[in-house]
């Protein structure tokens, strides 16, 4: 069998017996198929663009011609997560990603091995491409309703792995629809309901982190979304979303500048709809900005920057005319 060698001197098989194995992923015996997983693992820490480009060779009929898609989803995971930083195409990796969302709104199973085992490559590209990864999933959410869960999930692994890079994603998408979409929600209901879905994991899980970035990145995305949420979502959010905007301004200017602007859309969204009454009652909203956060005072105010005040008096303003 001809070998070919690696930069380090480790011989490496040749692109056919590579393929080999990676066929050998659909052996009916399950010896097989795990010895070839374990072997293709091997070679991708040493050539990981040969193991994808062999993967992906057999992957484009999807499981109806393949019949294990888990484990060639797994080795490619694996493949992208050990790619050197100079290896990444951003062209290829949105190839290999559409090929994994494609499979994954394509089913209406919900928690598979395959679909567990797409959302890892997805989040292997994110790792490296995080904004390739979440326009591919905003892009496939045009799909039916079953693709959702599905599409959350992937949101949710890759916070677990980056959550800094998912809080800033969430804000340039939202950031998006809010220029397009400023009086009405989506037409598509599907970016409607991920949406509200993503609003509930950033509010739920990461609001209240104990790291202060995650926090920051986190409420800085969530003043991005709160005009996009339904208004019952809105307004069950008001008693923990309001705190955590506020615990900032006892932090620096710069962490005061996100909580403003997050204030700022907070009492756009919940004090000037003009679908319904205002969800903030605003005398208790003043005491408790001035009794919890005694950082805006006047008496502090020379600690913030010239754009930070200018938004803080926006902001008041806001409140005096409401």
């Amino acid at each position: 069998m001809h070998m070919a060698s690696s930069s380090s001197g480790i011989s490496i098989p040749a692109p056919e017996a590579v393929q080999f194995l990676v066929s050998s992923l659909a052996d009916e015996s399950p010896i097989v198929r795990e010895a070839s997983m374990a072997s293709l693992k091997d070679i991708a820490a040493l050539n990981p663009l040969l193991v994808l480009d062999c993967c992906l060779a057999v992957s484009r009929g999807g499981r109806r011609r393949f019949g294990n898609m888990a484990g060639i989803f797994q080795v490619m995971a694996f493949a992208v997560r050990a790619l050197d930083e100079n290896d990444i195409d951003p062209a290829f990796m949105s190839k290999l990603s559409r090929i994994a969302t494609a499979e994954m709104i394509s089913s209406k199973e919900l928690n598979t091995d395959w679909q567990r085992a797409a959302s890892a490559l997805l989040v292997s590209i994110g790792s490296h491409l995080p904004d390739l990864m979440m326009e591919e999933i905003f892009l496939y959410l045009s799909g039916t309703n079953s693709a959702l869960p599905a599409m959350v999930q992937i949101l949710a692994d890759f916070a677990s792995a980056d959550v800094h890079s998912t809080t800033k994603g969430c804000t340039c998408t939202c950031s998006t629809y809010t220029r397009k979409h400023t009086r009405c929600p989506p037409a598509n209901i599907c970016k409607w309901s991920f949406l509200n879905s993503a609003f509930e994991l950033l509010l739920r899980v990461w609001a209240t982190s104990r790291d202060l970035k995650v926090r920051v990145s986190t409420v800085d995305a969530l003043g991005q979304m709160v005009g996009l949420i339904t208004r019952s979502q809105l307004k069950g959010a008001l008693p923990k979303l309001v705190p955590s905007i506020l615990e900032l301004y006892k932090k620096d200017q710069d962490t005061a500048l996100v909580a403003t602007c997050s204030l700022h859309n907070l009492l756009n969204a919940s004090l000037l709809s003009e679908t319904g009454p205002p969800l903030l009652d605003v005398e208790v909203l003043l005491l408790f900005f001035f009794f919890n956060s005694p950082q805006i005072s006047i008496h502090f105010f020379s600690r913030f920057s010239f754009d930070v005040l200018v938004l803080i008096l926006v902001v008041f303003n806001q409140l005096q005319i409401c």
